[in-house]
């Protein structure tokens, strides 16, 4: 019995005693934060931090500048002539255990200090001063967890109509000590909004995910999914279009030397009145792009010199100007050398009647950097682009007076059936426009060497007869 009696007083002595030793690290770790935060944000910098420390619970008020000089330069009649400040106050409770049933350092639960005016407006619109929450599980080992997060709420307008309704929501940000690994994962399941002239606007199930993995300096592997699962808006008229699988997708490839970013967005079923009355059905669109063959180390360097730009003071707007145009000159010439490439994996539509799409490539094939500083036109002639269109007929029937415009193109040589589609292929090489191996004028920049047969003069589009 003396044992267990013994056991349980030092055990509540070591329960007692480690929050005042892990306090100390947790200021520590706290700061070392503050600190990576403002080498990612250069634009951010500490004007002050005070600690103030307990044995379970500390606290420390951080005072931010935003920009610094360059405020002063960009506003340079402002009223003040000073830059944006703003101050967060953090309470640390110490670990190591955490509430609600975790471990690690500390929790830190952030709030922004606001004066009692401005507070009050918060108040009066949200029915609470933090209607967004943030907490920060620092961990053993380095990394952490910050989550925003907030309770679901009605809003509505003193005197006035209309109103905004929310679930709760929440986004978790994950990272590694080093930040080599960075996770983010939200959630939001519903939004509505009633707007005063009626009618309403629904948002269902809104999700965030995204895993960052660095590659070199600033530079991650991002794959990234934003997606909305549907969109409802009825108009006061009572008509109604509902959008279904709204996403933004962000895919990042690394091939050696070089960085492929993807970006897609688009939907699934779209479904409103003008499509019903055109008996036009969709069932995805898609904006689905690839920037292609971006040199890994160029790319890093372009991303650090931006970080570098913020730090540097500037004087006055011209100053700041220059300052931003610098990194852009200097590393996208740099980028030209490896040839990059725009992919345009889709654009268009499915549909029960068939699909229309627009795919392709765009390419800048040795320009270089004085060539870049010359501007648009001079890039023209290193700029390559093979361009393919392929429309199902059934759904140009349902474009009005689609039928009329797909004859006229293809009676001037713009398009041509293959079987059930009209196909067409563009090209672009050596400052020569061809379309279906015919070649074409281009405004601006001159006619093609002779007329082909059949086309009108200079590459000029024929008149579209009107239904």
């Amino acid at each position: 019995m003396k044992k267990i009696t013994i056991a349980a007083l030092l055990l509540i002595l070591v329960l007692v005693a480690a929050p005042w030793g892990i306090g100390q690290l947790a200021e520590q770790r706290v700061n070392a934060g503050l600190d990576r935060i403002v080498e990612q944000a250069p634009y951010l910098t500490i004007a002050e931090r005070k600690w103030t420390r307990g044995w379970f619970r500390s606290e420390q008020q951080v005072t931010f500048e935003v920009l610094g000089t360059w405020m002063r330069a960009l506003d340079p009649g402002g009223a003040s002539g000073e830059p944006l400040r703003f101050t967060v106050r953090n309470e640390i409770l110490h670990g190591p255990v955490l509430w609600p049933l975790s471990l690690g350092i500390a929790r830190v639960n952030t709030r922004l200090e606001l004066d009692a005016k401005t507070r009050q407006k918060i108040v009066d619109v949200f029915g609470s001063d933090d209607p967004v929450r943030m907490s920060t599980r620092v961990g053993f080992f380095g990394g952490g967890t910050t989550r925003l997060s907030g309770d679901g709420r009605t809003i509505k307008p003193k005197g006035g109509k209309g109103s905004l309704k929310y679930d709760d929501f929440k986004l978790d940000t994950s990272y590694s000590g080093d930040l080599d690994d960075i996770d983010i994962k939200g959630s939001w399941p519903s939004i509505e909004i009633l707007p005063t002239e009626g009618g309403s606007v629904l948002i269902e199930d809104v999700t965030l995910v995204s895993r960052n993995e660095r590659i070199l300096g600033d530079l991650y592997d991002t794959d990234a999914r934003l997606r909305v699962d549907k969109v409802r808006v009825i108009g006061p008229d009572k008509s109604e279009t509902l959008v279904e699988g709204v996403h933004y997708l962000v895919d990042t490839q690394v091939d050696k030397d070089f960085i492929n970013l993807g970006a897609k967005f688009g939907s699934g079923k779209v479904r409103n009145k003008e499509l019903d009355e055109m008996k036009l059905q969709l069932d995805e669109v898609h904006y689905d792009f690839t920037l292609r063959r971006l040199h890994t180390q160029t790319l890093a360097d372009f991303y650090g010199a931006f970080k570098k730009m913020y730090a540097n003071p500037v004087a006055t707007a011209a100053g700041a100007d220059a300052a931003l145009l610098a990194p852009l000159r200097k590393y996208g010439a740099e980028l030209l050398k490896y040839d990059p490439e725009l992919a345009i994996d889709r654009i268009g539509v499915a549909t029960p009647d068939g699909n229309g799409y627009l795919t392709g490539v765009l390419r800048l094939k040795g320009a270089t950097a004085e060539e870049f500083q010359a501007g648009f036109l001079a890039l023209v002639a290193k700029l390559e682009a093979d361009i393919n269109i392929e429309i199902a007929q059934k759904l140009i029937e349902k474009i009005p007076s689609g039928a009329t415009s797909a004859g006229a193109a293809i009676d001037a040589g713009y398009a041509k059936r293959d079987g059930d589609r009209l196909v067409s292929h563009i090209e672009f090489k050596r400052g020569e426009l061809k379309v279906n191996g015919k070649t074409q004028g281009i405004p601006g920049l001159g006619g093609p060497p002779a007329a082909a047969k059949g086309m009108p003069p200079g590459g000029d589009l024929p008149a579209v007869p009107q239904e």
